[in-house]
């Protein structure tokens, strides 16, 4: 314990709090950080936990279930989230045969209710491991990294740039030359309960806080949040989210009805007729988009658009960004145009004629498009919004 006191007594004066808090991302990131430069090696605290649905979620991820048959056989340690990298054999022999031939409703009926605590495992000491005890890692689906070290890299390295500026206040600059003036600190902004925050960072000046939307620079979506967040900037984009679906609707039920093999019980997954639909915004609404509102972490003042890792020169009382800092009016006149698109996610998809109110926004009824199963209502077309079309030819 004295090596930890002497250590946070050290870098106390680097956190908010006097100590890091926990549940701060950029506390965490910076304490991964001052650690990883003591002990030499890139040190993480938050990689992803397996879960039943990495494996089985859909059609594509049973492979995972052999992946992991194929490493238990071989003797190839797994990566687990209390640190230690294991060999893994199973409890009972008999799983081998459920695992390397996907069997999942096997699996599922001794899982139980408990899909992700239900040991399956053991160690080399016989401890009982479950999903819940391992690591995602890249053979099973996984990044290798955590949120802070992928999505959140940018905003982190941008906040720990601010931060770290030694005299303040100063004069942030973009790589473009637009500057914020008077620059005392920065935040991550919290998530609201609905979903993601429209501000990503805020920077703190003498004059007020500044909302930065981070964004990276290939192909960056815009105004993020999806459905739940568009369909509450008021009566204007509702209108154009209802029109949208329901051209898009129609678009497609143009295409199942020409193939006559199609059914509503047909898979579409390995079919190639229904590519994603685009259309772009029009004008009067775009500015509520980009901007957005205070319930889901807006409005925005501004983009930060860059390369993931922040890289920052000073220069006397400037800190000079590898990223270009773009105010909301600048953004409007350098994009004229921004699109919405609605896009099939990952898995199997089933054309379905059924609507569904937006749980944000239960005025709001849309067509479903695509659901997970014949008869579920589950959707598998996702909104979002970009700088480009996603497809060319399909703009709706």
């Amino acid at each position: 314990m004295e090596l930890f006191d002497k250590f946070f007594t050290k870098f106390s004066y680097k956190f908010d709090k006097g100590y890091p808090d926990m549940g701060n991302p950029t506390d965490v990131a910076l304490l991964e950080s001052l650690i990883s430069e003591a002990v030499g090696y890139k040190f993480k605290l938050n990689e992803k936990v397996l879960n039943w649905g990495d494996l089985t979620s859909d059609s594509r991820k049973l492979i995972r279930l052999t992946v992991i048959d194929d490493k238990i056989k071989s003797s190839t340690p797994f990566k687990l989230e209390d640190g230690r990298e294991e060999v893994l054999t199973y409890i009972d022999d008999s799983y081998s045969d459920l695992f390397a031939n996907q069997k999942v409703d096997d699996i599922k009926s001794i899982l139980g209710s408990k899909t992700n605590t239900t040991p399956l495992f053991k160690d080399s000491q016989g401890n009982k491991i479950s999903l819940r005890d391992m690591t995602k890692t890249p053979d099973l689906g996984g990044s290798g990294k955590s949120k802070v070290d992928s999505s959140e890299r940018q905003e982190m390295g941008l906040i720990e740039a601010i931060k770290t500026f030694p005299n303040k206040p100063f004069t942030l600059v973009g790589a473009n030359g637009e500057k914020i003036e008077n620059v005392t600190g920065a935040r991550k902004m919290p998530n609201p309960p609905e979903g993601e925050a429209y501000t990503d960072v805020v920077v703190e000046t003498t004059q007020g806080d500044v909302n930065l939307s981070a964004k990276g620079t290939s192909s960056p979506s815009i105004a993020g949040g999806g459905l739940k967040m568009a369909s509450n900037l008021g009566p204007e984009v509702e209108e154009f989210i209802q029109d949208f679906y329901e051209d898009a609707y129609d678009y497609y039920k143009d295409i199942f009805d020409a193939n006559s093999d199609l059914t509503y019980d047909t898979n579409l997954y390995k079919t190639n007729f229904f590519k994603d639909v685009s259309r772009a915004v029009p004008q009067n609404i775009m500015r509520t988009i980009l901007v957005g509102i205070e319930r889901f972490g807006g409005p925005v003042d501004g983009y930060y658009i860059g390369p993931m890792t922040v890289e920052s020169e000073i220069k006397g009382d400037e800190l000079i960004l590898n990223g270009d800092i773009i105010s909301v009016d600048k953004f409007l006149k350098d994009y004229p145009t921004i699109y919405a698109h609605i896009k099939k996610r990952s898995g199997d998809y089933y054309f379905t004629d059924r609507t569904k109110p937006i749980p944000a926004n239960p005025d709001i009824v849309v067509p479903i498009i695509f659901a997970k199963s014949p008869t579920g209502g589950q959707a598998q077309s996702r909104f979002g919004m970009n700088f480009k079309p996603r497809n060319k030819e399909n703009i709706i």
